[in-house]
């Protein structure tokens, strides 16, 4: 009888050990160092654009702030893939990954690239002719991703878990390109006090929008009523273009 107590009781608790998110307050909230979209500033606090947009979705939601968790990008996104209850910030949706979450879409569109330093004078004219390079990224990221998508050899990949030691790599002549979003990696380099103009655009891999991911088994109501208020937002007048000034995402 004791043995039969015990198998029921473990039974009981099973649905404890893995409950689904009722509440987007049962959420975990994931972002990394990803400037001008998500990052910590000096004292610790989140900001950035993709930090306002989901201040101003929950503001619509009527829930109080969350707290963010801060990883680098392969950590936080290992944790998004495997641990339920999760959503995870700002994420490049692209085929790839498209089955590996859900999505609530977009924050904003970006650009990934291949970026030289000018004085190489590397022209690149197609795909193939880019796969003879190589290549440093950020494991994991949506630059990583796209080399591996479009058939880059994995010899010629190079990988950082950090964008300022990735550029430093290409500014020390270690690899020939960094593949990146174009907009942070602009930002990184004048955060390191290099001149953005002694770096080139080689190529562009794609255009793809930045979002929320959610873990596979978020409830899809959540998602649902998250869009909506996603919509809302971006359909605020003058909200997004605001933004877009206050981080500089016209230009370099």
């Amino acid at each position: 009888m004791g043995f039969i107590r015990y198998v029921i009781c473990f039974l009981l608790c099973l649905p404890s050990l893995n409950t689904i998110a009722t509440t987007f307050e049962d959420l975990e909230y994931i972002t990394e160092q990803y400037a001008p979209y998500n990052y910590q500033d000096d004292s610790g606090v989140p900001q950035g654009l993709a930090v306002e947009v989901l201040n101003k979705v929950w503001e619509v939601l009527d829930i109080t702030p969350k707290t963010l968790k801060v990883f680098p990008w392969a950590r936080g996104y290992s944790i998004a893939l495997h641990k339920n209850n999760t959503l995870l910030f700002s994420t490049t949706r692209s085929l790839s990954r498209e089955n590996l979450f859900k999505w609530a879409c977009p924050i904003i569109d970006i650009r990934v690239v291949l970026i030289a330093l000018k004085s190489n004078n590397i022209h690149i004219g197609s795909m193939e002719e880019a796969k003879q390079f190589n290549i440093v990224a950020i494991k994991s990221d949506i630059g990583h991703q796209l080399l591996l998508d479009n058939g880059f050899k994995e010899d010629k990949i190079y990988l950082s878990n950090f964008l300022d030691s990735a550029l430093k790599m290409v500014k020390h002549g270690r690899v020939d390109l960094i593949s990146s979003a174009e907009i942070t990696a602009y930002q990184q380099l004048r955060e390191m006090e290099e001149v953005p103009k002694d770096y080139d655009i080689a190529w562009v891999l794609d255009t793809n929008p930045l979002c929320f991911a959610f873990h596979h088994d978020v409830d899809d109501s959540l998602i649902e009523r998250f869009q909506k208020a996603l919509d809302q937002v971006n359909n605020i007048p003058g909200f997004m273009q605001k933004l877009k000034e206050k981080y500089h995402l016209s230009a370099h």
